[in-house]
């Protein structure tokens, strides 16, 4: 672990040597593994040629979860900070982020990262009444896009520009790409561009046929009812088509100092999923066909040209992971881990747990390590799954009974990776019970807890390697320990809660 985890850090330290690469990190809409090039074979696949060249060109991850709706993954990576944080749980009467979080562009600004940024596209961070200056608000130097979650025509929709909202006849998808290449070519110094396309989320349809390859399909609407999917991998294609239209129109050495981010929002809506994933178990659900999406990074600095990373990534991972792009440090912050050192480095891992939860149809949370995944749901059932043998979750474990294996990876899941895996829940004390201040050589642990706490550290393979006990405030050290994320694991008589901690070189 030691050789493993200085190796990380080193790495680290390199890539925030270069010089500062522009960003451009594309969100796609609703498109899961399915549709993707690259995953999953079996489904149909959208051509998507200029996403296959930057899987050529960079690193393609294989385990990345994002949250099951549209609104709680923007609040991820914009925040770095899961949903039961932020409160943004699903696209409706919990899609309101916070005034008082940090937005990623914030963030930026007040490093003074010396880039300029911007966010196009959709929003949807707004709650039910989206407040036209509210991006701004939040710390975004420049927004122009859909606030809300969707347009009833990708024809007819409101574009919002900097608080003045207008109608606009323009294609949506061809009109953001636009927005996007005219502020790029405004700029004089680096530049991040969140470039977050509405497609191809419904409502389904034909786009331009110079922009898909799926040919002149009937537009009414009986047709795209009987058939969806080649019009939901027509939108897919007119996605990529926009980002090789946005890319060529680069000046070739700007193009060339550009790292590309692309990502799924959530998963394949359930009316066009397709196998191995079960119907029932795609866009909304707890299951990997929810929220398991594509991830490919490229540009300058990712030396892993063509390869797959199978490390377990969490979408909150890029907001750590972009600020460290711009040059500065930040291997950890709240619930995101930097997966800078992996982009020219294989072997390591930033985190050996994820988690998901959602509060809409479906009300729980989820999560998994490398091999087992466990689904809770508010009305108390369980789902437990061995993604293994079973990666498309179509047996249940529970109610058992379990092998020995089963069981001890069952009490793993709730144990090792905690409550709620790297965040601070208790069943019978408050989110605010017990909280953690990281210091040079360990930490701080203060609160409304009385009595004794016996904390556990354990590093990221489950081993325990120090043991405190005492009142709070309880501090705790950490020299010696070798550098990495370890979990917390705090525990008194009325309940327990699961923290990390990022110990770096011996400190923090």
């Amino acid at each position: 672990m030691k050789r493993l985890t200085v190796a990380l850090l080193t790495v680290c330290h390199a890539w925030i040597a270069l010089a500062q690469p522009n960003i451009l990190l594309v969100i796609a809409d609703d498109m899961g593994l399915d549709p993707v090039p690259g995953y999953l074979p079996g489904p149909q696949k959208a051509s998507m040629p200029n996403l296959e060249a930057l899987m050529a060109s960079g690193l393609t991850f294989d385990n990345v979860w994002a949250e099951p709706l549209c609104s709680p993954t923007r609040s991820t990576v914009i925040t770095g900070r899961y949903g039961f944080r932020t409160g943004v749980l699903n696209p409706g009467d919990l899609s309101l982020l916070p005034p008082d979080e940090v937005t990623l562009h914030r963030y930026l600004n007040d490093l003074n990262s010396g880039y300029a940024s911007v966010l196009i596209g959709k929003w949807h961070l707004g709650g039910s009444q989206p407040d036209p200056a509210y991006p701004n608000i939040m710390g975004v130097p420049h927004y122009a896009g859909l606030l809300a979650g969707a347009v009833n025509s990708y024809s007819n929709w409101p574009l919002t520009i900097n608080g003045a909202t207008s109608p606009s006849s323009e294609y949506i998808t061809t009109q953001l790409t636009d927005l996007a290449i005219d502020w790029i070519a405004q700029q004089s110094e680096p530049w991040f561009c969140w470039l977050a396309y509405n497609a191809p989320h419904t409502p389904l349809h034909l786009p331009p046929l110079d922009m898909h390859s799926q040919g002149a399909l009937p537009t009414d609407a009986a047709s795209i009812n009987a058939d969806p999917l080649p019009y939901y991998l027509a939108m897919c294609e007119s996605v990529d088509h926009e980002i090789g239209r946005l890319l060529a129109a680069l000046p070739p050495g700007e193009a060339a100092n550009t790292v590309v981010i692309f990502l799924g929002d959530n998963g394949t809506e359930v009316d066009v999923i397709q196998a191995p994933y079960l119907q029932n178990h795609g866009k909304g659900t707890l299951f990997e066909g929810g929220v398991r999406v594509p991830l490919v990074v490229a540009g300058p600095g990712i030396t892993r040209a063509g390869e797959r990373e199978a490390a377990l990534v969490n979408t909150t991972d890029l907001f750590t992971t972009i600020v460290e792009l711009t040059g500065h440090a930040l291997p950890s912050y709240h619930d995101s881990r930097s997966l800078a050192p992996m982009l020219s480095q294989g072997g390591l891992s930033v985190r050996s747990c994820l988690y998901a939860d959602v509060s809409q149809t479906v009300v729980g949370s989820a999560i998994r390590d490398e091999r087992w995944k466990l689904i809770t749901f508010d009305n108390g059932q369980e789902r437990f799954y061995d993604l293994l043998n079973d990666p498309w979750e179509t047996a249940n474990l529970l109610p058992g009974p379990l092998d020995a294996e089963a069981e001890l990876a069952y009490a793993a899941l709730n144990d090792a990776c905690g409550e709620l895996l790297l965040g601070v829940r208790s069943p019978e004390e408050s989110a605010g019970a017990i909280r953690m201040r990281m210091e040079p050589d360990g930490f701080t642990l203060t609160g409304s807890v009385s009595g004794t706490v016996q904390v556990r550290l354990l590093d990221a393979l489950g081993r325990e390697c120090r043991v405190t006990n005492g009142s709070l405030p309880l501090r705790v050290g950490t020299d010696g320990l070798s550098p990495g994320v370890y979990r917390a694991l705090a525990e008194w008589r009325q309940g327990r809660a699961a923290l990390s901690a990022w110990v770096a070189g011996g400190g923090y």
